[in-house]
């Protein structure tokens, strides 16, 4: 569980954590939940969609949300371009959103982004930002976002970081997807924005706006074996051998820090976090909804 803190300073977010009880008093009941009004407005990462195939990237998030009352949109970015681009994306649909009425002018707006969609929030909502979206938003929270950096995202766009582990499948090769992806007007703007380099630039100079309370929590990979699903546990293995960090197969744990952390890691990988089990495509193990309820008694005093 969060701790409610006030807002951090504009300049560069410093990190602190603190660890609550998983389940206060005041949660034994739907009491907070049922009686706060405000627009909640989920914005999914890189690769992300509203839904495909049946599947919804935030499994049934806004449903659970708008049955409580709350005002609930999840924005549709474009999958694989940049932070600015997806920012201004956000920008946009929000404000469009305040304006046809799918959430309330009237009621604070508080943001949940998972993974790059933290990054696209925070540039949208940065003073130093021109382009900064003007209507009042007064929380993030980041669910591991990559504010400074994901291994995976350096590992694909320089596969020669592989030439010491050439048994493995899927390198060390040239990007022979760069051309493919050319030819279908396909972006790599997006991964390059999540590359270590990138990203610890990126944080030092996309400030927090004053107005806005930051907050952040983190995957930390399932519990017991295996760790993440099949898709993610090369990758999980690799950051773990390469910095020795717990990780939810994309994102490890310091990465994932910005602003007020949460200090109880969720036993997730970075699929489970918005509620699927990739080996499965049906629904995950890990009790995301609760999760999230957490997140947003969190935000409700504000």
């Amino acid at each position: 569980m969060l701790a409610i803190i006030h807002p951090p300073h504009a300049d560069r977010a410093q990190v602190t954590t603190r660890q609550l009880p998983a389940t206060p008093k005041f949660l034994t009941t739907s009491v907070l939940l049922t009686s706060q009004i405000m627009n909640i407005v989920l914005v999914h990462g890189i690769l992300g969609f509203r839904e495909k195939f049946g599947i919804e990237y935030f499994r049934n998030i806004a449903e659970h949300f708008s049955e409580k009352g709350f005002k609930v949109i999840a924005p549709t970015l474009d999958p694989t371009q940049g932070i600015e681009y997806r920012g201004g994306q956000l920008r946009d649909q929000i404000n469009a959103a305040f304006g046809n009425g799918s959430i309330d002018p009237s009621q604070k707006t508080h943001i949940i982004a998972h993974s790059m969609g933290g990054l696209d929030s925070r540039w949208m909502l940065s003073p130093v930002n021109p382009n900064r979206i003007q209507a009042p938003i007064r929380s993030l929270t980041t669910i591991s976002t990559p504010h400074q950096g994901s291994l995976i995202a350096d590992l694909i766009d320089s596969p020669e970081k592989l030439a010491p582990f050439g048994q493995l499948p899927f390198g060390p090769h040239p990007n022979l997807l760069q051309p493919a992806l050319d030819a279908l007007g396909i972006s790599l703007n997006g991964l390059r924005n999540l590359t270590t380099a990138y990203c610890q630039r990126f944080s030092a100079t996309y400030t927090n706006a004053p107005a806005v309370a930051y907050f952040s929590v983190a995957g930390a990979g399932r519990s017991g074996f295996p760790s993440t699903c099949g898709l993610f546990f090369l990758f999980h293995q690799y950051i773990s051998a390469q910095s020795g960090q717990a990780n939810d197969g994309l994102v490890t744990v310091p990465s994932a820090q910005w602003g007020q952390f949460d200090g109880n890691k969720w036993p997730a990988d970075h699929a489970d976090e918005v509620g699927t089990n990739l080996d499965t495509l049906g629904p995950s193990s890990f009790p995301w909804l609760a999760k999230y309820d957490l997140i947003v008694a969190n935000v409700a005093g504000l």
